[in-house]
């Protein structure tokens, strides 16, 4: 029997690239599809779902048909998914998410969400497992901005890169570099509290509320304001490796693996 990991199989985004769990924890190694081109979904047996922002209105229909039309014996995990529900494409300032989760999580037989503070177990991207994050160098600037490809930040001066494309380990050595990052992407928050930067998010997407290991939350022209605000969470790293291995722990037993 094979594992399908379904995620956003976008190579031009690289933490949609490297979110599936199937690239840490190789019992998890099969078929690959793209959410958005998921298929007969009533041939499905063991699926792993995630990770990235697939609660959003982008993949609702998808995640309720595989709630739905999956046969009575196969199994779905949600591994480190979240929501993505209130997003300004212009660069705009959002509010937090305040509406209930979606009813179809509730049919999954394993969910584990990146967001923190909700009612299903917090369970954060699997890219944490990634061996890049496990020695960074001392920051060589004082701050970078990390924009998210269709949503620039309107801030100059610092050294900028997006998201756009799928190079990692030269993303966390960008992000490394500096003291402090500045972003507007979820996973460039996620990433540089990994490396024990300080982080100061730009919130044009509501999902940046969600982070256990919060950045300090301002609009662009406010960031040299705020920046002293920003923490590091040193204990953030292992925090997260130990979430994700026991929740593979529990995966096993939930797709028998074993």
């Amino acid at each position: 029997m094979t594992v399908t990991s379904i995620f956003r199989m976008d190579d031009t985004n690289v933490g949609d690239w490297w979110c599936p769990p199937e690239l840490y924890f190789p019992d998890l190694a099969g078929d690959r599809r793209d959410i958005l081109e998921v298929g007969d979904k009533t041939t499905l047996d063991r699926v792993v779902l995630g990770g990235g922002g697939l609660i959003a209105r982008t993949f609702d229909q998808v995640m309720r048909e595989l709630a739905e039309q999956r046969p009575p014996k196969a199994r779905i995990v949600a591994w480190g998914i979240g929501e993505s529900l209130n997003i300004d494409r212009s660069g705009g300032f959002v509010s937090p998410y305040d509406g209930v989760l979606p009813e179809y999580l509730s049919r999954f037989d394993l969910v584990g969400l990146r967001d923190f503070g909700t009612s299903y177990r917090w369970t954060p991207c699997a890219s944490c497992m990634s061996p890049l994050f496990d020695a960074p160098p001392s920051p060589t600037q004082d701050v970078v901005i990390y924009e998210h490809k269709r949503i620039p930040i309107p801030i100059q001066g610092p050294e900028r890169r997006s998201n756009s494309g799928n190079d990692l380990e030269s993303v966390v050595a960008f992000l490394a570099s500096a003291e402090t990052v500045i972003t507007n992407s979820y996973h460039g928050a996620y990433w540089a509290t990994l490396l024990g930067r300080r982080v100061v998010a730009i919130p044009n997407m509501s999902k940046l509320y969600r982070l256990k290991h919060a950045p300090t939350l301002c609009r662009a022209e406010e960031w040299r304001r705020y920046r002293s605000c920003a923490v590091a969470y040193p204990e953030a790293l292992e925090e997260c490796r130990a979430a994700n291995r026991s929740f593979m722990n529990d995966v096993r037993s939930v797709l028998k693996l074993n």
